[in-house]
């Protein structure tokens, strides 16, 4: 599952900068209540590279969605592979180098990654070399590595000696970048105007793309072809990303007229491969104003309604609330209602299983976790990843659960054999001779017969939730729809 962020793919027609980047977040919110659990790191982008062909976040946007990651305890990097070492061209924020958008934008991640860009010299005189003729004879040695222009030096000794270079003079440069800015800034412009949509371009300081803007890939496809005979014929070689447009990534020592007169008749053959696809309006990115978006699906069943319940429904409604720390309006029981024979037999194994067994609270909390995260079960996570903390699991072991790794257990212990028998059931639908030995040495054989109810009651519990598509309604009602991950922040991501 990709995280949703604010690329024109996702952007609907009519829809103006404010409401597109507010819903965008919202869905970004709903994203990491549901996967929060399983999300050890957040990448981002600051300004993406060939996926969106160099656009830039809107920085409030990238800020909020960093918060919210964090909030979580999620780690955030911020990948400046690209945009960073002052390619960005963004103003330096106070007392600091400018030498990534992260410090400009005030962004405070975790880590900040910029190895092939202080490696190929993105923004030195090592980048954007490229040859017309003879470009095979850098193949001809032993290695072969010198031979892409973008972002890679081919040599780890050229790579740091250049990456010295770089960060002892990048102060100086920082002019050059906002002149070689400001040369290309209204060539974008003016294409993004004359192509009337069909391409979108953006960028800044000395990094600059543009997408050609047919919803459909294939089409995209066509037109990077029609665009790269265009320029073999100007004799202008930009970038060509895969997901149909360009990049530029011009040296900081380009000389602005020199370079703007290149990237003029790029952008002519651009807009000339445009008016030859000849797309129609209605074809072009954003498609679908937000009036006209296709309606949801209709909610899955969800259960009797609980005043339409018949008498013996209502009885075992009022058995679950009674005797569960859930209430019956919550996860699996009111689909189980629609058959109040299997609701009452299956409310009735889950009290045994979770109280009324010889395991403790705290392993048949181990239990559940790891059948929850086995099965992708949000809501059942999020209703026992509380109760596995009021019966005394650790959050260092909740945070290996949450990943589907083992939880540092002791050797030996009763909870290293009831997890091992658990993760052999969940995985592999058996237990290995090793791990049912230990586990009838450590439980005896009645306690075996009672870990196997456990894990199997609570498959059915998940799959009951999945199938339906039944949420905590404390997230989806929002009362406190943080509540049932807050805790999860103090996660400990070294473990």
């Amino acid at each position: 599952m990709r995280y949703p962020v604010p690329s024109p793919f996702f952007r609907r027609r009519g829809e103006d900068d404010a409401s597109f980047h507010g819903r965008m977040l919202d869905d970004f919110t709903r994203y990491l209540d549901t996967y929060g659990h399983q999300i050890g790191v957040l990448l981002v982008e600051p300004q993406w590279g060939s996926s969106v062909a160099a656009m830039p976040w809107p920085p409030a946007l990238l800020r909020a969605y960093i918060q919210a990651a964090k909030a979580r305890g999620i780690a955030v990097v911020s990948d400046e592979i690209m945009c960073g070492l002052g390619r960005h061209g963004a103003e330096p924020s106070a007392g600091g180098t400018g030498c990534f958008l992260a410090e400009c934008w005030d962004l405070q991640p975790d880590i900040v990654t910029f190895g092939k860009s202080i490696g190929g010299g993105a923004g030195h005189l090592l980048s954007g070399a490229v040859l017309l003729h003879s470009a095979s004879k850098l193949q001809s040695g032993p290695q072969g590595t010198a031979f892409q222009s973008h972002t890679y030096a081919g040599s780890s000794s050229r790579a740091l000696a250049n990456g010295a270079a770089l960060l002892n003079s990048m102060e100086s440069w920082r002019p050059s970048v906002r002149a070689i800015g400001d040369a290309i800034s209204p060539i974008i412009s003016e294409l993004n105007e004359a192509s009337a949509g069909a391409v979108i371009a953006h960028g800044q300081g000395a990094l600059w793309g543009g997408l050609f803007a047919h919803a459909d890939r294939a089409a995209r496809t066509a037109a990077n072809m029609d665009f790269k005979k265009r320029c073999a014929e100007a004799r202008v070689l930009p970038y060509f990303v895969p997901v149909g447009g360009f990049m530029l990534t011009p040296r900081y020592d380009d000389e602005p007229e020199v370079l703007a007169a290149a990237v003029k008749e790029m952008a002519q053959c651009a807009l000339e491969t445009s008016r030859e696809m000849g797309w129609a309006p209605s074809a072009l990115l954003p498609l679908g104003a937000p009036d006209a978006v296709a309606a949801p699906p209709p909610p899955r069943y969800k259960g009797p309604e609980a005043a339409s319940l018949d008498p013996t429904q209502k009885a075992i409604y009022e058995e679950i609330d009674r005797t569960r720390t859930t209430s019956a309006t919550r996860g699996p029981y009111l689909p189980w209602l629609a058959s109040p024979a299997l609701a009452d037999a299956a409310q009735n194994l889950g009290r045994i299983c979770r109280y009324e067994t010889t395991l403790s609270q705290r392993e048949a909390e181990l239990v559940i976790l790891a059948t929850a995260y086995a099965n992708r079960a949000a809501a059942e996570w999020s209703v026992h990843v509380g109760e596995a903390r009021k019966a005394g699991l650790e959050d260092a072991h909740i945070a290996a659960l949450a990943r589907g790794a083992p939880p540092a257990f002791a050797g030996g212990s009763r909870e290293s054999a009831i997890y091992a028998v658990t993760a052999d059931l969940l995985e592999h639908k058996r237990a290995s001779d090793e791990s049912y030995s230990a586990a009838v040495a450590a439980l005896g054989e009645k306690g075996v017969v009672e870990l196997v109810s456990i894990v199997g009651y609570y498959t059915y519990v998940a799959l009951t939730l999945n199938t339906f598509e039944i949420a905590d309604p404390l997230l989806t009602e929002g009362v406190n729809p943080k509540a049932p991950w807050e805790a999860d922040a103090a996660y400990d991501l070294h473990h």
